[in-house]
């Protein structure tokens, strides 16, 4: 868990008295997104693994790039850009960045998530 980078955006991962999974953040937007995935830790472990072949220089796939989860009738969408960035959108809004991530903090965070859920 890499602590300086949690620290950097502000994340915390804490578990509740009923065992519930919270996460808090400087980025509404990102904690959103992060929280998503906490019941979805296969699809966590695939996108770390798309993650590291893209910064070890892999190739990636048009539909590799792109990972959504669901928030009620909207989707977070999570896109790897070619200039190693993670760039969040709502699914109707593709035309605007909601934020933008470094893809080895992106990595890092999520790394970090899934090693607390375990």
């Amino acid at each position: 868990m890499n602590k300086l980078i949690l620290k950097n955006y502000g994340i915390k991962f804490y578990k509740q008295i009923d065992g519930e999974i919270k996460i808090t953040c400087n980025s509404l937007n990102l904690a959103i997104y992060l929280t998503r995935f906490i019941k979805q830790k296969k699809m966590l472990q695939d996108l770390i693994i798309t993650l590291d072949l893209a910064l070890n220089g892999n190739l990636i796939s048009s539909e590799d790039k792109e990972w959504s989860v669901e928030l009620g009738l909207q989707q977070y969408t999570g896109i790897i850009k070619s200039n190693m960035t993670f760039d969040l959108f709502l699914e109707d809004h593709y035309d605007q960045t909601l934020e933008n991530f470094p893809l080895t903090d992106i990595k890092e965070i999520l790394e970090s998530l899934l090693s607390f859920i375990n």
